[in-house]
């Protein structure tokens, strides 16, 4: 079984979703790259700062895989895919359909390199069969703090990251019940299911 460490620098797949409004698929085609990079990077900085039994990539599940990131963006993104989110109308998606990281955990040197050279698979990404477009994008090296309980079994500390992914940022989903599918390569495509619903409704 792959370990922490392997899995975080595997290729990894993200859950992914995306708005339908009158039969469209509304991505946020005007979102500036470096809006898309800081949210990458907020999400990789989240997922190595989490401690391990509240993380998907430790010992957490898949109910840890509906990452909050500020200015109401919900991120759904696990190691093998997450089964469903539930969100509030309103809420933005950010859709990482692959991503990988590298870091100084992992004694990488050149950590933008590195993570780019991981991640050359582009990945085809549909709601509700409508593909979306994904961005190309990269981080700067940032700075990370591993908690005690960490994904990779270290002790804590202060490290260095770099991510690349393919990603977008999307307008909020419609009310309802929304499929999604991400194929990468020959691999077998993985679908996630995401869950508008308003306040009262749960």
């Amino acid at each position: 079984m792959l370990n922490a460490r392997n899995v975080i620098r595997s290729t990894l797949v993200s859950l992914t979703a995306a708005a339908a409004f009158a039969g469209t698929v509304q991505a946020a085609d005007a979102a500036p790259a470096h809006r898309l990079t800081d949210a990458l990077a907020e999400l990789w900085t989240t997922v190595l700062q989490t401690p391990s039994a509240e993380n998907p990539y430790g010992s957490g599940g898949a109910e840890d895989a509906c990452w909050d990131l500020s200015g109401n963006v919900v991120a759904p993104f696990g190691p093998s895919g997450v089964p469903s989110c539930t969100v509030k109308p309103g809420t933005r998606i950010f859709v990482a359909g692959h991503t990988v990281e590298c870091s100084t955990f992992e004694q990488n040197v050149d950590l933008v390199q590195c993570a780019r050279d991981a991640d050359t698979i582009v990945p085809t990404v549909t709601l509700d069969g409508r593909p979306l477009t994904l961005t190309e994008v990269e981080t700067s090296v940032l700075s990370a703090t591993l908690p005690a309980d960490n994904i990779f079994g270290l002790p804590a500390g202060e490290g260095e990251f770099a991510a690349h992914g393919w990603v977008t940022l999307l307008h909020p989903l419609t009310p309802g019940t929304h499929t999604i599918e991400i194929a990468l390569g020959s691999a077998a495509p993985v679908d996630t299911t995401i869950e508008v619903v308003p306040p009262g409704r749960a």
